[in-house]
């Protein structure tokens, strides 16, 4: 019998990657043999997650020095190049792009051997930074194009459906970007002589994530702190916020993702405060809210986003408009002064984690997904697959 085999494909190291890790661990977990190619961007990293993948996989890096943000797109070529050549001279049953811009290559391979290839949207690209209407809808449209020549499309979220305006593509999976390092933090909950805040990720100034309004909001409310973890151009003005208010806000640089998950368990109060005017913050709810689930810690979250509905839904944190102040104060006091409401909402939190959103269940999605992609046997056959309802457990 031949073995299984997977080729997973990130322009990014697994220094700072989530996603690929817990692909690749769940993969190597289940038999597979996984290649995994990556770009070496000459971008050093303090802190690493790369021993979560485990040993059991091969890598490929691209070494070529390139920037992050959108200047990265004029040495996508080089990157396109790099993949296509290793497709084709690498054996693999199925390959698994995350992101649009490792996927045209792979496809183009896909095409050419007759093998299935999974697009692994994460995000929608070209909704993560503002862009002119017109060049936006372009942009989707090509996105759109290449859902469809792929044999499979996983969302992160299902509301990405209506962000793109539909999946051009019979073989639709949600995979929630859920933490899985559970069993490696203490989720018990003891009640901390501040009232904490958490907050830890990238801090970048095109992410919108009112920052500063969570500051301004914390100045006047007594037994209250904040703690913020990360790296970003928003660094100096974090720094200079804690300068000014010492007692108030502590920023401890970057930190492992399971230190994270430990703070997030220990805090009181989680937050995510993205602005829904980058469209990517409302369609995506992201880790934010899938770790504060697992932890069993109540969050705050601004209204208009995918992140609103679902804690909404799972009444597992308060919902506010980022840019009412008094609105954020209120949220906040009315958590340090009603230990019930938070011992309400860490409860709804673990409960719909565990029912719903957890890793497990996310790897029986990839799993199944990867089974059926296999007994379709070659790439033409894909398009014949039933569409699987997103964001249920199957």
């Amino acid at each position: 019998m031949d073995k299984k085999r997977a080729i997973i494909i990130r322009a990014n190291l697994l220094d700072r990657e989530f996603r690929a890790t817990k692909v690749i661990k769940t993969l190597t977990n289940d038999g597979y043999l996984v290649t995994f190619l990556c770009w070496d961007r000459g971008i050093k990293t303090n802190k690493s997650e790369r021993d979560e993948a485990g040993d059991f996989y091969r890598e490929i890096r691209l070494k070529f020095k390139a920037p992050w943000g959108n200047k990265v797109l004029f040495f996508l070529p080089i990157w396109w190049c790099f993949i296509f050549f290793q497709l084709m001279v690498t054996k693999w049953n199925i390959a698994h792009a995350i992101q649009i811009i490792s996927l045209p290559p792979t496809v183009l391979a896909g095409k050419i051997k007759k093998k299935p290839v999974i697009y692994d949207m994460l995000d929608t690209y070209e909704d993560t930074v503002l862009l002119p209407k017109v060049i936006r809808n372009y942009c989707v449209k090509i996105d759109k194009l290449f859902m469809w020549l792929a044999s499979s499309v996983i969302l992160a979220d299902e509301a990405q459906i209506e962000e793109v305006g539909g999946i051009p593509n019979s073989k639709v999976v949600a995979i929630y970007d859920s933490p899985d390092t559970i069993s490696k933090i203490n989720i018990s909950h003891q009640k901390n002589d501040i009232f904490t805040l958490f907050f830890a990720g990238l801090l970048f100034s095109g992410k919108k994530l009112n920052l500063d309004k969570i500051f301004t909001a914390i100045q006047d409310i007594e037994d209250v702190k904040l703690v913020i973890a990360g790296h970003g151009d928003l660094v100096d003005e974090i720094k200079e916020w804690s300068r000014k208010m010492p007692d108030k806000i502590q920023f401890i640089g970057e930190i492992t993702h399971a230190e994270v998950l430990e703070r997030s368990a220990k805090a009181d109060l989680l937050f995510i405060l993205r602005d829904p005017i980058v469209p990517v913050n409302k369609y995506i709810c992201g880790s934010k809210v899938l770790e504060a689930m697992m932890c069993g810690t109540p969050i705050l979250v601004n209204k208009g986003t995918s992140t609103a509905n679902k804690v909404r839904k799972e009444n597992c944190g308060l919902v506010v408009d980022a840019n009412n102040i008094e609105e954020i104060k209120e949220a906040i006091v009315k958590l340090r002064d009603d230990p019930e409401l938070c011992k309400e909402l860490e409860v709804n939190s673990r409960k719909a984690y565990e029912e719903r959103y957890s890793w497990e269940i996310m790897e029986q999605r990839l799993l199944a997904l990867y089974g059926e992609i296999s007994a379709a046997g070659n790439y033409s056959k894909i398009s014949n697959l039933k569409i699987n309802e997103v964001g249920t457990n199957k």
